[in-house]
């Protein structure tokens, strides 16, 4: 039963990416079957295919790093390497994204790999969180997009890393070992008992990874460009000096935006004179751990009881974050 639903859902999608190439085609050529707004159809498009464009090298890189782990990492190895010590566990997860730059578009194969590999979720969650913040890229990115507000690096990595902790430890108390990945695909051995070398598990592995998570990727592109073509940040702008609704909104933007964590300070960088620094921060943090696109990935890879927890858990204590940092920081 559930692999007859994952053949619907797949087919839905499918159908889905299609018409909208074949739209999109359409409007190209000049044909029209339906009257709609031509500069707002343009807009669209060019949203989703962008963000199709900007995150598919990441899907496939976090696929490969998730498929090299199958292959070359043994469940024996991995608990070798994990801390005894829960706490100090949580911790080393949340600093690994210093030496690892993979952005939160590649992040989830890798994580739901380490899952499976014996890593404790709350573990895996925590690097899951912290890798799109503190990774070599998004630091140069951000230092270069706040080149003369240096605060505002500190403050992202310093709060980055400070939610993936609070968030990891929650965690532990309330999932504790509970199992929380779907069985979405189980790579079996070939019925013909033929010897097959590593390198051809490494890309079958990688393949299957990526067909998987690509196709939810797909339908969150969509919903995110039809988000942003309805220009949303317009209609958060009259909460930019609020100390509590400046937070909430421009984490709300971050959600829907669904840029790269390697870009969106130079996208945060355009509301430093309107928006107050706690809501850039917690743009900067919140983004990067949860989005539309990532949303549906989510779902796809873990239990929805756990997902709607994760997700719960990252707005709350990302706006909780963003709300200190105003009433506590004179930093305008």
């Amino acid at each position: 039963m559930e692999h007859l639903n994952e053949l619907k859902t797949s087919s839905i999608l499918k159908f889905i990416f299609f018409g909208i190439i074949i739209m999109i085609s359409l409007n190209i050529l000049g044909i029209k079957f339906i009257k709609i707004d031509k500069d707002v159809f343009n807009s669209f498009s060019a949203i989703f295919i962008s963000i199709i464009l900007e995150t598919i090298p990441f899907i496939l890189l976090g696929s490969f790093v998730s498929a090299i782990i199958q292959v070359f990492v043994s469940e024996a190895t991995i608990h070798k390497l994990i801390p005894k010590n829960k706490f100090f566990a949580i911790i080393t997860a949340s600093l690994l994204g210093f030496f690892i730059p993979i952005c939160e578009c590649g992040i989830i194969p890798v994580v739901r790999r380490l899952i499976k590999k014996g890593v404790p979720s709350y573990v895996a969650i925590t690097f899951m969180l912290s890798c799109p913040i503190i990774n070599p890229v998004v630091i140069l990115s951000t230092y270069n997009a706040f080149y003369d507000k240096k605060y505002m690096l500190f403050l992202r990595i310093g709060f980055g890393l400070a939610v993936s902790l609070i968030i990891g430890l929650l965690l532990w108390y309330l999932e504790g070992d509970n199992k929380v990945v779907l069985e979405t695909y189980n790579h079996h051995s070939c019925c013909c008992h033929h010897h097959k070398s590593k390198l051809y598990e490494i890309f079958d592995h990688t393949s299957h990874e990526f067909l998987d998570i690509g196709k939810f990727l797909i339908f969150g592109a969509l919903i995110s460009a039809i988000m942003q073509t309805a220009n949303i940040k317009s209609l958060i702008s009259i909460y930019s000096r609020d100390s509590f609704l400046s937070v909430v909104a421009m984490g709300i933007f971050a959600y829907v935006i669904s840029l790269c964590s390697e870009a969106d300070a130079f996208i945060a960088r355009t509301f430093i004179q309107q928006f107050t620094v706690g809501s850039l921060v917690t743009f900067l943090i919140l983004g990067p751990m949860i989005d539309i696109k990532n949303t549906l990935v989510l779902f796809s890879s873990f239990k929805k009881r756990f997902a709607v927890e994760l997700i719960l858990l990252i707005f709350l204590i990302s706006i909780l974050c963003g709300t200190f940092i105003n009433t506590s920081f004179v930093l305008r």
